[in-house]
């Protein structure tokens, strides 16, 4: 897919064209957005949106189907994010993938918020060392980020850790209307500063909290799959992976039935959204668990791996 950014190339009046590119900083990201989300954030008429977005994916290509072979190809050539665990790397297929959305579940202390911290250090890490040379947006629903925790973490690789602070973004997320905002309005901090990887922690909180009970299930799928769709088209359109944490509840009839009655929260409708999906469980001392239970291309497998000083890895602390 040709990566061609020019707006002037679109047949729109100069008005349409101007608004277009406040709201995108390139051609792929407006080729990538619904049109019905484009004259919403635009201001325009649908038919004009609909025009443009048109254009915009004839322009680089995106209606054009390519063969299976082609598609094993691209995918094999993007590049993953480690862990720091190679248990942990090798169920992932080699990591934290790109262009999709990895959802890593568990109650609470089995991990999730640890391994998004490592993962923000990692993103800034050359690819020969695990990482994309990029930055980090970090959206905090539970007021959960703490750089004091990163900073350690990067001790293994510099003496300042505020070289890789300063590239973290951070947006607390007060509600759902607010967590939705930022990443409707990410397009230009992603283009402008290279950002990698996304991470959402937690999914959950806002969204059982704003819509409890059976009558606010219908708003709150509504909401949360719109969420999910611009999650996913940011992945793609940016070629960054998007990892997103998610609590855990008890089902007796659920999706583990018989092992065990914990599941996923947000139901089956958020549980078809995530590429991949982890389930975390705390074992002995430092030791954690994690299984990949859905995934369309990854087996499922456990790892071991554990939560040291240091950050993420493959065996216990030295001092342990």
């Amino acid at each position: 897919m040709s990566k061609n950014q020019d707006f002037s190339s679109l047949k729109i009046s100069t008005e349409i064209r101007e608004r277009l590119q406040e709201q995108f900083p390139t051609v792929i990201a407006l080729a990538a957005c619904p049109p019905e989300e484009v004259a919403r954030r635009c201001e325009i008429n649908k038919k004009s949106a609909e025009r443009a977005v048109n254009q915009a994916r004839k322009q680089i290509g995106m209606a054009e189907p390519i063969t299976a072979d082609e598609l094993l190809e691209k995918r094999i050539a993007k590049p993953r994010i480690t862990t720091s665990s190679q248990q942990l790397d090798d169920i992932l297929g080699g990591g934290l993938s790109v262009g999709a959305i990895t959802e890593f579940s568990g109650a609470f202390a089995t991990g999730k918020t640890q391994i998004a911290f490592q993962l923000c250090v990692n993103i800034q890490r050359s690819i020969e060392e695990g990482g994309l040379n990029g930055k980090a947006l970090f959206i905090d629903t539970e007021n959960t980020f703490a750089p004091a925790r990163v900073a350690e973490m990067s001790y293994s690789f510099t003496d300042d850790p505020k070289l890789f602070l300063k590239n973290i973004y951070v947006s607390r997320a007060f509600n759902v209307d607010h967590q939705i905002q930022i990443v409707e309005k990410a397009d230009k901090l992603i283009e402008s500063n290279n950002i990698r990887l996304v991470i959402v922690d937690s999914m959950a909180s806002h969204f059982r909290a704003e819509f409890p009970g059976k009558d606010n299930l219908p708003r709150r799928q509504q909401k949360l799959m719109s969420h999910a769709e611009t999650l996913q088209r940011v992945a793609e359109a940016y070629d960054l992976a998007v990892m997103t944490t998610n609590q855990i509840l008890s089902n007796p009839d659920g999706i583990f039935a018989g092992t065990s009655n914990l599941e996923p929260a947000l139901g089956f409708a958020w549980g078809h959204r995530p590429t991949h999906r982890i389930l975390l469980r705390k074992s002995r001392g430092t030791t954690r668990i994690a299984r990949i239970f859905d995934s369309p291309e990854l087996p499922e497998r456990e790892a071991v791996f554990h939560i040291t000083p240091q950050g993420i890895r493959d065996g216990p602390p030295l001092d342990y």
